[in-house]
């Protein structure tokens, strides 16, 4: 059914490109779909939908290429098919379901060296740290997420998502929010501190110990392993912060 599908993509009735995408979504949960979604050519339609659809061709699209994007190669490959910039468009301003889709795929596509910094030059930081202070509950997550991969072993990119004031909503949601949240803002968190001593002094000046403690002692797997990680980050090299988290009974 793959080949198919992705010519409705390709040249269907406006109806027949939504349906057809959002069945590519469903069908990308599969290793070896991906694959073979590829191979029949999905990307580069996917792609124009993403930049030209219909409100409903745009969401699914973009949730399909999030999908993919969990494939190192695909990540590339997606990329070449010019799918930032659209996407960093729906970011800033699509509709709600529009704006998580993104944010979700942008995360997975922030998993390659490369793309951080093509992501970044997109102008994607400002809007996803926008969606981790007042998006939905989703957005949130996704955006989170996002911004954790884009500031992993990235120096620069660490430097543009705290001068971007994100430190401070994601302390929040380590604080108060949903587990996925919880878990992307400590992840992110975490990879901002690394070997970054400004952000070790400004994430505990937000206030995040005490919540990152509470994850360590208390939290899903994925929970303690972020905050624990984020702890390491904070006490490297930094006597003020190891007897901080100390006191916090970190």
């Amino acid at each position: 059914a793959i080949a198919p599908l992705v010519t409705l993509v390709q040249s269907g009735t406006a109806g027949q490109k939504e349906y057809a995408a959002d069945a590519l979504r469903n069908l990308a949960c599969n290793d070896e779909n991906e694959v073979l979604i590829v191979q029949a050519g999905a990307i580069a339609p996917l792609v124009t939908l993403v930049q030209s659809g219909t409100d409903g061709q745009k969401e699914y699209a973009a949730d399909a290429l999030a999908n993919l994007a969990i494939n190192a190669e695909n990540e590339v490959l997606i990329v070449q098919a010019g799918a930032i910039a659209p996407l960093v468009t729906l970011v800033q301003s699509g509709t709600d379901g529009q704006k998580e889709q993104a944010a979700g795929t942008l995360g997975n596509l922030a998993g390659n060296d490369e793309n951080k910094v093509l992501i970044a030059q997109a102008g994607a930081i400002a809007p996803l740290v926008t969606l981790v202070q007042s998006g939905t509950a989703g957005q949130k997550e996704h955006a989170a997420g996002a911004l954790r991969n884009l500031a992993f072993k990235n120096a620069e990119n660490q430097v543009l998502i705290a001068q971007a004031g994100a430190i401070a909503p994601l302390v929040t949601l380590v604080q108060s929010g949903t587990d996925g949240q919880k878990e992307n803002a400590a992840g992110a968190l975490r990879n901002l501190a690394f070997k970054n001593a400004e952000n070790q002094v400004l994430i505990v000046q937000a206030g995040a110990i005490a919540p990152l403690v509470t994850l360590v002692q208390s939290g899903t797997d994925g929970q303690k392993e972020q905050a624990a990680g984020a702890l390491r980050n904070l006490a490297d090299n930094n006597a003020e912060n190891q007897i901080s988290i100390a006191q916090a009974g970190g």
